[in-house]
């Protein structure tokens, strides 16, 4: 496989990763606001269980597997930054004052970075590194937490 046909494969896989875990955010939420009540159990309540999950696990799996740090970083960053978007396109949240806006900016990119630097890291395919990954999905997981009301 040349060098160009490897680059354009992992940047599809990379965009399908993405893509499956924005929509692992996004159909409950969309879901839910159309029934208008709470996600509670169900399908979808589980599915809002699994996303966070995958989200945190996807660019740990794929650094590790295909060395592609660019890939990884991709998908440590892009899915958060485009759910976090959309989710508040659709339900209308939009920022309320500046401190509201300052502190969402700061646990927005928070996120994106622990999730970038982990992919990164993970991609790099040494223990060292791997440690450093886990503990970088340790820190997403703790501020994801840190920012449910």
């Amino acid at each position: 496989m040349s060098l160009e046909t490897q680059n354009s494969f992992n940047f599809f896989w990379t965009i399908a990763i993405s893509t499956i875990i924005i929509l692992l955010w996004l159909v409950p939420e969309i879901t839910v606001l159309q029934q208008g009540r709470g996600s509670g159990s169900g399908v979808w309540g589980y599915i809002s269980i699994i996303a966070p999950i995958i989200t945190i696990i996807a660019p740990l799996v794929y650094g590790w597997c295909s060395h592609d740090e660019n890939g990884a970083i991709l998908i440590g960053t892009l899915p958060f930054l485009m759910v976090s978007g959309f989710i508040r396109i659709i339900t209308g949240n939009g920022p309320v004052g500046s401190g509201y806006l300052a502190c969402s900016v700061v646990y927005i990119a928070a996120l994106s970075l622990a999730g970038g630097l982990e992919g990164f890291f993970a991609a790099k395919r040494t223990t060292g590194y791997l440690l450093i990954a886990l503990l970088l999905a340790g820190v997403w997981a703790g501020i994801f937490f840190s920012g449910i009301h």
